[in-house]
């Protein structure tokens, strides 16, 4: 039985999703891994199983990353819309500033293992629609609220947003322009319309 005080299973599992996100799930072996997460074959193998099984650790830790910026901006700002221009904000300095790699790590499981019968895939699939779920939500608070045209389609403005998002994230794998990407930016956001005066 793996002695857990030996090490910090949280660390662990952020050290290899750096590693997968900046690599993919085909580009690492589990000797990389096994570097990259500093255990040894008989305690990684026995804490998270094969490759695969951490892999999917990842996702769900790189996910969470995103649940919880959007929560920590909502504690922080009033309005709903508000909260999601700051979001794009900072997942796109997040990509220039230190990512392991500009593109999501969703998006690049999805494009990486494709198929939808990948369980890996298909779990990157679900997380994006959770995320996309969490955007459509605060643009109904803003419908609500009178931010929005009462005949926007919430679920669809948020896959635009998120479409937005995630291909401004991907151009900047091509193009670090800081003032362009900053440009694209605007334009990007302006799909969110200014919020009312109270």
């Amino acid at each position: 039985m793996v002695n857990s005080a030996k090490f910090d299973r949280q660390q662990v599992i952020a050290n290899a999703t750096h590693l997968f996100w900046a690599r993919g799930f085909n580009g690492c072996s589990m000797r990389d891994v096994q570097q990259a997460v500093n255990l040894r074959p008989g305690s990684l193998y026995a804490s998270f199983g094969d490759k695969e099984t951490l892999y999917r650790e990842a996702l769900l830790h790189y996910a969470s990353q995103g649940m919880v910026a959007l929560q920590a901006l909502e504690q922080q700002l009033v309005c709903p819309l508000a909260v999601l221009r700051q979001f794009m904000r900072q997942a796109l300095a997040s990509s220039l500033a230190d990512a392991p790699d500009k593109v999501c790590m969703l998006v690049k499981t999805v494009h990486e293992l494709g198929g939808a019968q990948h369980p890996l895939a298909k779990l990157a699939r679900e997380l994006l629609q959770q995320m996309a779920n969490q955007f459509a939500r605060l643009l109904q608070q803003a419908k609500q609220a009178g931010n929005l045209a009462p005949a926007t389609d919430v679920n669809a403005l948020a896959s635009f947003y998120q479409m937005q998002l995630i291909g401004l994230k991907s151009f900047a794998q091509l193009q670090q322009n800081p003032a362009l990407l900053d440009t694209l930016l605007q334009q990007a956001l302006a799909i969110l319309p200014a919020e009312k005066a109270h």
